[in-house]
């Protein structure tokens, strides 16, 4: 299964969200926001509900989604550019 803070920079990437701009959604730095990325530092539930709501996905999807299910969700919500 893959790692949460991975699928959580997959979804970044795919939506075309540059780190700095997620980092100021989420109210923390950019250092701040890697870290949690990269999986350095764990992902809050609190993080995951931003997440969330700035994806406008449920925490389940981000959790539990595949990469290819988060980006079949992505395409079909079609309000973000698509980067693969």
């Amino acid at each position: 299964m893959e790692q949460l803070a991975e699928r959580v920079r997959v979804l970044r990437m795919i939506t075309g969200y540059p780190q700095d701009y997620v980092a100021f959604k989420l109210g923390i730095s950019q250092a701040a926001y890697s870290k949690k990325e990269t999986g350095r530092t764990i992902l809050s539930l609190q993080n995951l509900s931003e997440l969330a709501e700035l994806y406008q996905l449920s925490i389940r999807d981000i959790v539990g989604a595949t990469t290819e299910e988060l980006v079949m969700l992505v395409m079909r919500q079609n309000t973000r550019p698509i980067l693969v």
